[in-house]
């Protein structure tokens, strides 16, 4: 398969790169999508792949706008034929996603009631997606956060700065049909493995940094800080060759989706430790790049399929063609 960017493509990661120079790194969600749909990364017409490389080139400098653009446009196109759908694809609405399925609201005379845990992010104006029961199996439903019949409740977490994550309480909610789940899934993981991609290459590069930056050979010429940083860049470009392969695929399966988020999960977090390995006790710093890192990358283990559900997702879907 041919994995050479069009230019479309390699415009968007220039794009990407432009929009990471002018944020701060725990710039608002709001201020990130508005200016990502403005600088025409949130558009939903775009092929999957151009979103991807985007991304993950956000992620390189800021992994919560990276992870806000992904999740907004793993929104996007769902909403394109509801009156908010535009707002969306403008920015001027933020798209949320229910990160986690251990609360699911019930359908109760077509509105929805019951709890929605994990979701972001979290907004004064946004529209989350959240998992329903339906009649022919699981069913996204989108919500407005704005809605009467919506209470948020944040959450302080450790990581993630300028990303507010926090638990819904539907009490009557109004929603849209926004179709079956798998689909929506399937694209939220493959843009998610996409802004692990772009942090595991952050702590690649500063780790590389600091063994150029030894005086003579020093520990960056000895054969253990080499093989810590040849193990993280192979496992990483391993990575990153399953969500291009998915993202470029004409109709990604759950499978494929489900296989580079687990690869590039387990990917990031070796290349984390290995960089803190390979600088020392300077990563310890509060404020370093790569304490930073060692917090926010543990949100690709939660968000959007845990690893054991993807395990279990990659096995169900593998296992029956052997």
């Amino acid at each position: 398969m041919d994995f050479d960017l069009s230019d479309a493509q390699t415009a968007q990661r220039a794009a990407a790169r432009n929009l990471a120079d002018g944020i701060g790194a725990d710039a608002p969600v709001a201020e990130v999508v508005a200016r990502a749909a403005a600088s025409g990364l949130a558009d939903p017409d775009d092929d999957l792949l151009a979103s991807v490389v985007a991304v993950e080139a956000l992620a390189e400098s800021s992994a919560s706008a990276a992870l806000a653009v992904a999740l907004h446009a793993s929104v996007a196109p769902l909403l394109s034929s509801h009156s908010r759908g535009q707002a969306v694809r403008r920015g001027e609405i933020v798209g949320a996603i229910a990160l986690s399925s251990d609360d699911v609201p019930e359908l109760r005379e077509g509105c929805l009631w019951g709890s929605a845990s994990w979701v972001a992010p979290l907004t004064s104006n946004g529209v989350a997606v959240v998992g329903v029961p339906g009649a022919d199996g699981p069913m996204a439903a989108a919500v407005a956060l704005d809605d009467t019949g919506v209470v948020q409740r944040p959450v302080t977490v450790s990581a993630l700065d300028g990303l507010v994550c926090g638990h819904l309480r539907l009490e009557g909610a109004a929603f849209m049909e926004a179709g079956p789940t798998p689909p929506f899934m399937t694209r939220a993981r493959i843009l998610l493995a996409a802004a692990g991609l772009g942090m595991g290459g952050r702590a690649l590069r500063e780790a590389l940094r600091a063994a150029k930056g030894r005086t003579g050979h020093g520990a960056g010429g000895e054969q253990t800080v080499q093989g810590l940083l040849a193990d993280a860049a192979t496992e990483l470009d391993a990575a990153r060759l399953l969500t291009w392969k998915a993202a470029a695929a004409d109709s990604p399966s759950l499978v494929e989706a489900s296989m580079a988020k687990l690869a590039v999960t387990e990917a990031t977090q070796r290349a984390v430790l290995r960089a803190t390995q390979v600088i020392g006790a300077e990563s310890f710093r509060a404020g370093h790049v790569i304490e930073r890192l060692a917090r926010d990358v543990r949100a690709l283990e939660l968000f959007a399929g845990r690893t054991e559900a993807l395990r279990e997702a990659v096995a169900l879907g593998t296992l029956p063609q052997v």
